[in-house]
């Protein structure tokens, strides 16, 4: 018999609540949420996690949600057969200050908040890469420097345009020796590769989501013309985005396996 799309990866079970309430969240697969505003509390097993504003907590099995009046937690659960694939690899629970996941957080609100609009296969499309985000973001509740925290922001709202290392560094008041030796110290990899990783998914994301010309997606994302998005695009994907748009949009996109790589110690 067989496969279709949805036997490999999909969403399911979404959940989007604000204001006080307790929330016992038991599903198999990987369980996801996003804290967008204030401080949740997660209990998983004997573990008691605080997860902060712009935080991303992920878990297998059971996990119980104390949401305080003040606060807004979004996510759902992904299953199939690669999320179990992941599961497999671990099973446990860890929180990530998403340094490492420039979208993961608007995925994560865009699926649980308009979660009946969408179509299965897109579910699906974004249910693999957040799982291919979550095997490769740092697996530690990481605690960066105000610095590099700063520098993140001003990252991801300035991807679209002209904006290199050099800006950066004198908007955040520093030399561009001191960030980029810090931003490396935190997430291995300098504020350039960071940006330029930002452009790609955001390249991916219109990709998927518009049909807009690749002259226009370059345009939106910081790219001087299609020629040099293509070249990056490559370079970073493995594809172009004419074919990556076209595996999307055609739901072809049913990878066989998942080389999955965790530490366990890494998690809590």
């Amino acid at each position: 018999m067989a496969l279709n799309m949805q036997d490999y990866c999909y969403c399911r079970f979404p959940l989007s609540q604000k204001g006080e309430s307790t929330i016992t969240y038991d599903y198999n697969g990987i369980n996801i949420f996003l804290v967008s505003e204030g401080t949740v509390s997660v209990h998983w097993g004997e573990k008691d996690i605080a997860v902060n504003t712009g935080e991303i907590v992920y878990a297998t099995g059971e996990m119980k949600l104390e949401i305080p009046k003040d606060s807004h937690i979004a996510g759902f659960n992904i299953d199939g057969i690669i999320a179990q694939k992941f599961c497999r690899e671990y099973s446990g629970a860890f929180v990530t200050s998403g340094i490492f996941a420039a979208f993961l957080p608007q995925q994560i609100m865009q699926i649980s908040t308009n979660y009946d609009f969408v179509s299965e296969n897109y579910l699906c499309n974004v249910a693999f890469e957040i799982i291919n985000t979550l095997n490769s973001v740092d697996k530690k509740s990481v605690v960066a420097s105000k610095i590099i925290s700063q520098a993140v922001s001003l990252i991801k709202q300035n991807y679209s345009r002209n904006y290199g290392v050099e800006e950066l560094a004198e908007d955040l008041e520093v030399s561009k020796s001191h960030l980029v030796r810090e931003f490396y110290k935190y997430t291995g990899i300098t504020p350039g590769k960071y940006l330029a990783n930002v452009r790609i998914e955001a390249v991916k994301q219109l990709l998927v989501d518009s049909s807009l010309s690749l002259n226009a997606i370059a345009l939106r994302t910081g790219f001087s013309g299609d020629n040099y998005l293509c070249k990056a695009f490559k370079k970073a994907t493995g594809e172009t985005p004419v074919s990556y748009r076209t595996k999307i949009l055609n739901s072809q996109y049913l990878p066989n396996q998942i080389s999955l790589k965790i530490d366990p110690e890494l998690y809590y």
